[in-house]
This record gives C-alpha cells, structure tokens and sequence, in this order.
C-alpha cells in the first residue's frame, strides 16, 4: 500500500513538472513574439507622436499588472507550501511557483527600469525562487520530503514575495504609475526605479538557499437545467411578488435561460423554474467615512434577510470590505452545523445595509440533498495534519469540492504571525484537502 502511494505521488510530481515546464517555454516563446513585436514597432516610422506613446503606456501599464497578479498567486502559492503536509499537494503548489515566478520575470522585464541595486535583487529573488522550487519538486519526485530548514525557506521566501506584492500594488494604483504620458518624452522611464530604490533593503533579506528557488471555481463548465419549466406568466406573478414594480424586460440564453426584470431601482434574472438566479441594483453607495462605521454583523444580517426573502435558506459563512463602499457577504447552507460550500451565494449589501448586489449561480448548480455524515477522523486526529507553525485560532466543520469531488473536512483557521490560512482536512482519511492563504488587498479580503 506505501509503495502504491509513493507511485502515486512520484506520478503527480512528474505530471506537475512537466506542465510547469510547458508552461515556462509557452510563457518564454511569447515573450520572444511580444520583444519581436515591439522591435518592429520601434522600427516603423510613426506620424502620431502622442498615439505611440499612448498605446505604449498601455503595454506597460498591462504588464505591471500581470506582474502584480504573478506576484500575489506568488505569494499564495509560497505561503500554501510552506505549511502543506501533503506531498501530491505540495508538488502541486511547486509547480504553480514556477510557473508564476517566471511570468513575474516575464513582466518585469518588459517594463522600463533603470539599473538598480533593488531591481537586481528583485530579479534575483524571482529567478532564485523559481529555481529553489524546481530543486525541491525533484525532491519530491524520488519520494522524498520537505525538511524543516526547507520548509522555513519557503516561509521566508513567502514574505518576500509579501513585501514586494504589496510595493507592486501600491506603485500600479498610485498617479507615479505612469511610465511616458506622465513623462517627459518617449524614452522616460517614469518613476518606477525611484519608488524601487524607496523599498527597505530588508524586503530582499531571505536565507540563503540549499541549492547554491473559499471554492468558487465549483460553477465552471456547468449549466443550470430545471426540473419544472414555468410559463412568464407564472414568472410574471412570482417576480411582482418578490419585487417592486416588476416588468419583463428580456430573455436571455446564457448558461442556462434567464428572464430579466426591471424592478425599483434595479434588474432582477429570473430561472425558468421561477427563482431568482441574480440581482443587481443601481443605487449608489455614500461616502468612505460612513462605510467604515457599518457593522459587519448588520451586513450578514440583511443578506441571510435578502437571502430567505427569495427562497434560499443560507447563511453568513465570509464576508469581506472593500474600498468602494461595499461589502460582500459570501452566504452557504449550514446543515447540522457543517458548512456547504458548493451551495454559495455571493450578497453585496451597501453602508446602509441595503443589498445592492446578489448572484446564486453556485447554489443552483449545486444543491441537492446532501449527505454531513462525517468520517472516523476525530478533530484531534485531523488537526495533527496541521503544520506546527500554525497557531489554530477556530475550528468549524464543512463539505466541500475539488476536482469534481466532495469532502466532509475540518475547517482549521489558523494564524502564522499576521498571516491568516484556512485548513480543510478529510475527515474520511485525515489528509490535507486544501489550503487557502487570505489576501488583504484593494479587492478586500480574499483567499488563494
């Protein structure tokens, strides 16, 4: 049996490697067309000065967020291995680290730095991680395990990739974003070097290296057929029901047919079986000092409301803040205190704790009668799958889905300095499921 498993995983270990090396030859062969590209372009003669500029501005400006993106599913990834007990797991998240660092690279180097000290040492940390990753899935492809002192590695390498995720983001949203329209002329390079040369050396500080490198994609590829086909008559009567001043407005063939409504203030998408699939309002939310007073527990509260109102039994299970003055509470049905996460609903509520945004996709799709009978693994029996690092602060149980399959999992909230994971453990067997590293960023609070 150990030796079936080992095979197993020494099966997942090269699959993995070899898509992450598919991957890095896509990513660099279209980085040769794209260089190829702008050398033609540099090569013609341009009659509108200011249109030349301007599109080139929008490459950079695409490539600094494709770098922001890279280095954020960087930081995840790092972070997930780094407290991962599960070898297929790990060899997973290595893979998605290379591949990531190199895209990181990729858009860097298409951006107009100046030599630096610190863009050396980004360059550095990028390519030193990517290779660091690619020693240690060799590891794991002869059956080895991650040692402590690797382990720690990846944590620092994880906070690295923190600090310069944070610098990369702050730099695209600031008006210094700019590389020539903000600039003097075609060859400015704005004040990216200057804002890199601001960042603490400390940022860069990692050991030294051996080798000296919630479940929202549950909707995908999947269309909502009801069992019961109503008339727009009866949808008529149900939508006035619900809604003020509700009038038919359209049908739509997307995913599924759906019958829109215009209703007070906003549209109502209506299923054919007569529920309520999406909701959008148009009202506008009030300023940034009055969102911060809102209390969260007054937004859970007028989405589970919103929520019943239109026939779904869910509660508040995620709610995250955002700048834009709303907040998005993610709602699932809880059955004997198990929380299913297929079955998710996603409720933007307003600072006035009016629902301003609701969508049921999930749910629809998913729901069905299902089965919280939890396996033999007691809690104290899952939570030593948990890596020592971790400090668990809650434990809550949930079903939940990956690859097409559920598990009755314990759900580990734990902390790692100010750094916050989720853990979801198998009840049935006692491995690792999955692993999600929350983010703090401008789109409020997420999990990778």
């Amino acid at each position: 049996m150990i030796s079936r498993n080992n095979t197993i995983k020494n099966f997942y270990a090269i699959f993995f490697g070899v898509i992450a090396l598919i991957a890095i030859i896509s990513a660099v062969v279209i980085g040769v067309m794209a260089n190829d590209k702008v050398a033609r372009m540099r090569m013609s003669v341009i009659d509108d000065a200011n249109a030349y500029k301007i599109g080139q501005e929008n490459g950079y400006k695409q490539s600094l967020y494709l770098a922001c993106d890279s280095m954020k599913n960087l930081d995840a990834n790092l972070g997930k291995t780094a407290v991962s007990r599960d070898t297929a797991h790990q060899t997973e998240m290595l893979a998605k680290i290379i591949v990531h660092s190199n895209q990181v690279n990729q858009c860097l180097s298409n951006l107009p730095f100046e030599a630096s000290d610190k863009l050396s040492n980004c360059q550095k940390f990028v390519n030193q991680t990517q290779d660091y990753a690619t020693y240690l899935l060799g590891k794991l492809s002869q059956g080895e395990q991650l040692t402590a002192a690797e382990r720690t590695a990846l944590c620092n390498l994880d906070y690295v990739a923190g600090n310069l995720y944070d610098f990369l983001q702050a730099y695209a949203e600031s008006d210094s974003g700019m590389f020539i329209t903000n600039g003097n002329g075609q060859n400015n390079v704005g004040s990216l070097s200057d804002s890199l040369a601001d960042v603490d050396s400390n940022a860069f500080e990692y050991e030294k290296l051996i080798y000296d490198g919630p479940f929202s994609d549950s909707v995908e590829h999947k269309v909502y057929t009801p069992s019961v086909k109503l008339g727009r008559d009866k949808i008529d009567v149900i939508a006035n029901e619900l809604f003020t001043n509700a009038k038919f407005s359209a049908e739509i063939n997307h995913e599924g047919k759906l019958y829109v409504y215009d209703v007070d203030n906003g549209k109502a998408y209506f299923t054919a079986d007569g529920k309520v699939a999406q909701y959008e309002a148009y009202s506008e939310v009030t300023t940034l000092e009055a969102y911060e007073s809102a209390n969260a527990d007054k937004c859970i509260e007028s989405a589970e409301e919103f929520c019943r109102k239109l026939g779904y039994d869910v509660k508040g299970v995620w709610v995250s803040k955002t700048q834009d003055s709303v907040t998005y509470v993610n709602c699932a049905t809880v059955i004997d205190d198990v929380i299913i996460y297929p079955d998710l609903i996603k409720v933007a509520v307003n600072d006035k704790g009016a629902v301003v945004g609701f969508e049921a996709r999930a749910y629809l799709l998913n729901h069905t009668d299902w089965d919280v009978t939890f396996g033999q693994v007691s809690q104290s029996d899952a939570r030593k799958a948990i890596d020592g690092a971790l400090k668990v602060t809650n434990v809550a149980r949930a079903l939940v889905e990956k690859n097409n399959k559920h598990y009755l999992c314990y759900e580990f909230q734990c902390m790692q300095g100010d750094r916050q994971y989720y853990v979801y453990v198998d009840s049935a067997t006692g491995n690792e499921v999955e692993i999600f590293k929350v983010i703090a960023n401008t789109e409020g609070y997420t999990v990778i």
